[in-house]
């Protein structure tokens, strides 16, 4: 349907990751949902599942990490849509564990062309698509971790006394999205950080607390839907606008 509105999450790579639960939410919703993985057999496989519930999935290949990639998509979202209403950043390397003096700098590098520059280049090249929506949203994926203070884990109280280049990485990623809300108002795109908060996508997590995934997607879902004339420039968990 034409009508509808097209949301496009990153990074959709498991059945038991945010990323995919936020798509059935929005599409349980009536958006047209585009899910993307780095390997095309990955974002059919669960888009098939999604499919079989009634929901109105697409998939695509995307690796936030190669440019030429990003282009590719975006023109490919343009043919067949003519447009994007809700780009969601989900796309991220997790949590580790490298030490300041003994790290491969390479891996480093690798975390933040995934989790920072990765979201810089969707955003620099989907915004085309973004102007021509009349509710146009961008969502930013973040962590409790990557902020300064706050309830939780954060990076005075970071998760098992580890400080990771994912947390950085995501602080990164919070003032990008100032910079980018601010850059953006001027067309009336909504950007914001979400932290869904400590999820339990991986077994280990839930051993330390971590909520359900349903429960964590409903944060990204509530921004990705704020109405026109929302704030921007924010960063929320659980509906609630906090401080990073």
């Amino acid at each position: 349907m034409k009508n509808k509105q097209v949301a496009l999450i990153t990074g959709v790579g498991k059945q038991t990751g945010i990323g995919f639960e936020t798509a059935r939410q929005l599409a349980a919703m009536g958006y047209q949902a585009i899910i993307t993985a780095r390997k095309q057999e990955t974002s059919e496989q669960l888009a098939d599942i999604l499919i079989k519930e009634q929901l109105d999935i697409v998939p695509m290949a995307l690796d936030v990490t190669d440019e030429k990639m990003v282009q590719a998509v975006a023109a490919e979202v343009n043919n067949r849509f003519g447009k994007l209403d809700v780009l969601i950043n989900n796309a991220t390397l997790f949590p580790d564990q490298y030490n300041t003096e003994t790290v491969d700098l390479d891996d480093i590098r690798k975390v933040f062309e995934s989790n920072f520059i990765g979201a810089w280049g969707t955003v620099k090249h989907f915004t085309p698509l973004l102007r021509k929506s009349e509710h146009p949203r961008i969502v930013n994926i973040s962590s409790g971790s990557g902020a300064f203070g706050g309830e939780g884990y954060s990076l005075v109280n970071p998760w098992r006394d580890v400080i990771s280049a994912y947390s950085i990485s995501k602080a990164a990623l919070n003032a990008f999205t100032l910079k980018a809300a601010a850059d953006l108002k001027k067309d009336n795109i909504l950007v914001n950080a979400v932290t869904p908060g400590l999820t339990a996508t991986h077994d280990i997590l839930a051993d330390f607390g971590g909520r359900s995934v349903s429960d964590g997607a409903k944060s990204i879902v509530f921004v990705a839907t704020l109405p026109k004339g929302g704030p921007t420039g924010k960063f929320f968990k659980d509906g609630e606008i906090i401080s990073w």
